[in-house]
Order: C-alpha cells, then structure tokens, then sequence
C-alpha cells in the first residue's frame, strides 16, 4: 500500500503544474519615453474579451489611442493607431502586476519604451 502511494505522489509531482491565467487590471497609469527622448505619462484602460485577448485604450496627453491586443504567458502584444498609422506595442509582465515594454509606429524610425502600473 505504501508502494502504490509513493507511486502515486511521483506521478503527481511529475505532471506540469496547470498555467495560472495571467490577471490584467481594468486601469493602468503609463510612464513612457517616445523615440526622440521626450517622456508622457497618462492612463490605460484594459477591457479582457477572452482568455487570450483584450481591448485596450491609451489615454496620453489629451489624446485616446484605441487599440486591441493578445496575452500569452507573460506577454502581450497590442495594436494601435496613431496618426493615421499602424503600430505595435509589445510588453513583458513584472510579475508584480505591471508590464514594461517597447512600441513602434509604422513609418517611424526607432521605437518607444513604456511601463504600466496598476492603478489603485
């Protein structure tokens, strides 16, 4: 009997953890620094439509950029448009909540960098 357990207790310790669902806040507040060196800061609303993918909406200086966007594991990656143009943002979880990353315009040299933190 002992045998069957330890049996099973290796068996159960060999299977792959279930993947925890990574949690988005709904509010944001943005802190970025724009190809040219210049720094914003604003707010970010995120809206989840599936286990995979969210609607998101920036609101940076006056502006609203509306965008839609896909998690997988640690990362997400969203579209937007900004003057007419495509561009992609892709960022990388803290796992404190947050999300850092890195955005690019179509058209546009260099890229942009941006750091989300939960709101409270």
């Amino acid at each position: 009997m002992i045998r069957i357990l330890m049996t099973i207790g290796l068996l159960l310790l060999s299977l792959p953890a279930a993947a925890e669902t990574m949690v988005l806040a709904p509010h944001y507040n943005a802190i970025g620094k724009n190809p040219d060196g210049s720094k914003y800061s604003g707010t970010v609303d995120i809206v989840v439509i599936s286990d995979t993918t969210f609607s998101i909406v920036w609101h940076i200086g006056g502006s609203i950029y509306k965008g839609f966007g896909m998690r997988r594991n640690e990362s997400l990656a969203a579209t937007y448009t900004i003057g007419g143009e495509p561009g992609l943002v892709i960022y990388e979880s803290d796992r404190k909540g947050g999300f850092s990353g890195l955005w690019a315009v179509r058209g546009e040299d260099g890229s942009g960098s941006e750091v989300l933190i939960p709101a409270k």
